[in-house]
């Protein structure tokens, strides 16, 4: 019997798309999680030259998988150096030294601005951990790059907070606050929705494989434009899915839903 070739997960399907968004030789600000997998992904396939940072204060490490956070020793292998957050914040981002910066974020509207401050429960609220160095990335970063689940709660029409500045409320939003310009591409698990500063909007321009169109719409609390040639995201090739699952996360801590899904196919 032949052996069926194995496929990505919803959220590793995040993983390898957000990896394509970098460049070669770029210099990228990444957390732990998704966005350092996405990272590590590039420069180990399309993009050897592509130099990490971290907000903590490392600065172009060689990491060794799996860091389970920002200080783990894992994540400081042979950086170019050991320093802190304001060098990292000031010295790169707010130069405009680096290329792209991951985030994420409790809710994203439809101007691609971010809220990981506090969310509207009725009569109250509930508070979150706020910006860390989000917002700095947000401003200064010429591509920020979203990796966040799909649901309705997380894209209403206006975040309750804005944390980390997208288009603020459309086109010139960002000039007008004396911010320069930015590409934005979120991915999802159902799509990948794109924005710059022309548009000032989020715009449908890519699905998952076994996504619609409806799927998005109704997991989205704004109608976002739609790209008149719809693409369907690329799956990982075999090699790369091994690299993944065998490299960069062989105990599947960042994909616990791997454990099972394995488990289900034995």
């Amino acid at each position: 019997m032949t052996a069926s070739t194995p496929t990505a997960l919803p959220r590793e399907l995040l993983v390898f798309e957000g990896a394509r968004q970098i460049q070669d030789g770029e210099i990228v600000i990444v957390g732990t999680g998704l966005p350092l997998l996405a990272g590590l992904l590039a420069q180990r396939t399309h993009a050897p030259g592509a130099r990490l940072i971290i907000e903590s204060g490392i600065v172009f490490p060689d990491v060794m998988p799996t860091p389970v956070s920002v200080v783990d020793p894992r994540l400081m292998r042979q950086p170019s150096r050991l320093g802190s957050l304001v060098e990292v914040l000031g010295g790169f981002v707010q130069r405009g030294l680096v290329g792209t910066g991951f985030l994420g974020g409790a809710q994203v509207d439809q101007f691609a601005n971010i809220n990981s401050t506090w969310i509207d429960r009725g009569s109250s609220r509930v508070r979150l951990p706020g910006s860390g160095g989000a917002n700095d990335i947000a401003s200064h970063c010429r591509q920020v790059v979203l990796l966040v689940n799909h649901e309705r709660r997380r894209f209403p029409a206006r975040c309750d907070y804005v944390t980390s500045p997208g288009f603020i409320d459309g086109p010139g939003g960002r000039a007008q606050r004396g911010l320069p310009p930015l590409t934005v591409k979120v991915i999802t698990d159902l799509c990948v929705m794109t924005g710059d500063d022309t548009t000032g909007r989020l715009r449908l321009t890519a699905l998952m494989p076994g996504a619609t169109v409806e799927d998005v719409m109704a997991n989205t609390g704004f109608t976002p434009d739609i790209a008149g040639q719809l693409q369907t995201v690329a799956a990982p090739k075999t090699d790369q899915l091994d690299l993944l699952r065998t490299t960069l996360d062989p105990d599947a801590r960042y994909f616990p839903e791997r454990r099972k899904h394995e488990g289900a196919v034995r």
